[in-house]
């Protein structure tokens, strides 16, 4: 087992701000990602044009699924979510998972 990355893209919902992107960042980090020992490490970063994205390493494709499978049922990740402009996501799509190849 590698592990693998996942590029979560999020836009901001209407009306919602980066300081709520933020806010509702360190709960989930806090109340659901340190929960999660599959989840080795995860970033949040601002792109160019204003839109975010999650990075989130993983130990392995089967964490990933379990996390994802997880985050459809816990309301700290429907209040993460409750930012994100979430009409072009498709939950039944899996996202592209990146292999590791090596870490230096």
């Amino acid at each position: 087992m590698s592990p693998v990355t996942v590029l979560a893209p999020i836009k901001l919902a209407k009306g919602k701000t980066e300081a709520d992107l933020l806010a509702a960042s360190a709960l989930f980090k806090t109340e659901f990602v340190a929960h999660e020992a599959g989840v080795l490490r995860r970033e949040l970063v601002r792109k160019p044009d204003g839109t975010y994205l999650d990075i989130i390493q993983f130990r392995s494709h089967d964490d990933y699924l379990d996390v994802v499978k997880k985050e459809m049922e816990s309301p700290v990740c429907a209040v993460f979510f409750s930012v994100m402009d979430l009409s072009d996501f498709d939950p039944e799509a899996e996202m592209e998972v990146y292999a590791t190849l090596e870490t230096h």
